[in-house]
């Protein structure tokens, strides 16, 4: 089983660049200074570009779910052991 914090990651740089963000206004008209004034290239530089949101959505959702029918099943057996 993958790491979670993948997951959240891919997702919030998806949700914060992706779905045809318009680029980034900069505070300093230097195009050397901006270089991530396209969103898509912090997508790419962060490797996440082929990244699907929903994807994410889904494996964070089954992570919480399998992980707390996992401490349910845990403390029902430790109350019915002691």
């Amino acid at each position: 089983m993958g790491c979670g914090c993948r997951y959240a990651f891919e997702g919030m740089l998806q949700a914060i660049y992706g779905f045809d963000r318009e680029p980034l206004n900069c505070a300093d008209q230097d195009a050397r200074r901006c270089i991530f004034h396209e969103p898509d290239a912090v997508l790419r530089e962060l490797d996440v570009e082929y990244a699907r949101f929903y994807v994410d959505f889904i494996i964070l959702c089954s992570f919480f779910v399998v992980l707390r029918a996992g401490c349910y099943l845990v403390l029902r057996w430790r109350v019915k052991v002691h």
